[in-house]
């Protein structure tokens, strides 16, 4: 039995997301490379993991059981790894990274943290600034990285996708009450919005969908910062096209999320590196950690209805 990481990481995605689609945008692979490995892991093993519909798929019996040890082996083969790693290097790195100020205090706090248990030689330090000047502090040597929904090109610098995010609507859970828990872009046309300025990656991606649904006009508020809005939204001022990795903060404010269709619309948060400077020793491995990090993140954004 030649069992590979890969095909454990593919199993565990796919039974938490229940997509392989889904699954597949997570490790940056098609849909179609998705499957290959999950139907190459259940040849190894000779039983199914997976019952097959047009809408999702769900663990069989033997899937279920097979569950806690594929997630135990692949932690102990990672932590295995890092402790190899570990002993290899004799002086601590420093990875600077830099982020926006919503993501840089709602998200990668404890993300650091918890990576700080699992390696501790790699000494992850934080600088939050304004989104538009990650691209220049990483050009500049300020950054190693940086962490950034820009969706193009920057010279001197090198995007690598590190995870998916969808484009959900946040509502004051008020008046959260009297809307369907899906709703169309078309929906929002006539809606008071707030939302980020000009040229900000988030804002771009926004306009775009919100013009092809008959909205030309921009946000009825504009704030810099993403955590101003859910502020914004909180006390009724409007409502904000946001990314859904922004969960577990409106969890702490009275903001409730509704999916947008019709298209659903995802995005990407990439890891920025400048094109020339190599990486502090273990920045890769702090790279597939925060890849899964945001990833679940993201996943529990997929929330019931929100209750009467």
């Amino acid at each position: 039995m030649n069992i590979t990481s890969r095909q454990l990481k593919a199993f565990l995605l796919t039974a938490r997301y229940q997509s392989f689609s889904r699954a597949a945008e997570q490790l940056f692979i098609t849909q179609s490379g998705m499957s290959v490995l999950v139907r190459e892991l259940e040849a190894q093993l000779g039983f199914r993991l997976f019952e097959r519909t047009t809408r999702k798929v769900t663990l069989t019996e033997f899937g279920s059981k097979f569950l806690p040890v594929a997630d135990r082996s692949l932690i102990e083969l990672e932590s295995a790894a890092a402790d190899i790693g570990r002993s290899a290097g004799a002086t601590h790195s420093v990875l600077t990274v830099g982020a926006a100020p919503f993501v840089a205090a709602d998200i990668l706090p404890a993300a650091i943290a918890a990576y700080a248990r699992r390696d501790p030689r790699l000494q992850v330090r934080l600088i939050d600034t304004e989104g538009g000047r990650l691209v220049d502090m990483v050009r500049s040597g300020e950054l190693d990285v940086a962490l950034t929904a820009l969706h193009h090109d920057a010279p001197g610098v090198r995007r690598l996708p590190l995870a998916r995010f969808s484009l959900v609507l946040a509502v004051a859970r008020g008046a959260a009450l009297e809307l369907p828990h899906e709703l169309r872009w078309s929906d929002l046309v006539r809606r008071r919005l707030i939302g980020f300025p000009p040229n900000y990656p988030i804002r771009e991606l926004v306009d775009q969908h919100l013009q092809r649904a008959g909205r030309h006009a921009g946000p009825d508020v504009v704030c810099n910062y993403l955590e101003t809005q859910l502020a914004m939204v909180e006390v009724g001022a409007g409502v904000a096209v946001v990314p859904s990795f922004v969960l577990q903060a409106c969890t702490k404010r009275h903001i409730a999320l509704h999916r947008l269709v019709d298209p659903e619309v995802s995005g990407d948060i990439h890891w920025l590196v400048s094109g020339t400077r190599k990486l502090p020793a273990g920045s890769d491995g702090f790279n597939v950690f925060l890849r899964d990090y945001i990833g679940r993140l993201s996943a529990e954004s997929a929330l019931p209805a929100p209750a009467a």
